[in-house]
């Protein structure tokens, strides 16, 4: 036995004692500590893409916002009566049928 001003080589003991009479539950162990490092690198990708979804739909949702105040503005550019309007400011007048000529190939 040791005496008291000795002290005991308790790293070296677990040692000894996971490598020689205990290899399942060295097995085991490192097998809980592989699954538990997956777990966390698994939920940490999940969230990272759930937050990269929300950036895309959002994204998604101003470009088509942007579509739709775009085809707005082409229907107000392409009405009729916009075009009429600054065909008079320009002095610009109706052809008539009388002044038309078709040239035929």
């Amino acid at each position: 036995m040791l005496s008291n001003s000795e002290r005991y080589p308790l790293q070296t003991i677990i040692i000894n004692d996971l490598f020689s009479s205990n290899k399942l539950d060295g097995v085991l162990l490192l097998a809980t500590v592989i699954t538990a490092v997956g777990t966390i690198w698994i939920t940490h990708q999940t969230r990272m893409l759930t937050a990269e979804k929300g950036d895309l739909v959002f994204a998604k949702q101003a470009l088509e916002n942007e579509y739709l105040n775009l085809k707005l503005e082409e229907t107000a550019q392409s009405d009729k009566t916009r075009i009429e309007l600054f065909a008079t400011q320009l002095g610009m007048k109706q052809v008539d049928s009388s002044q038309e000529v078709v040239i035929l190939e």
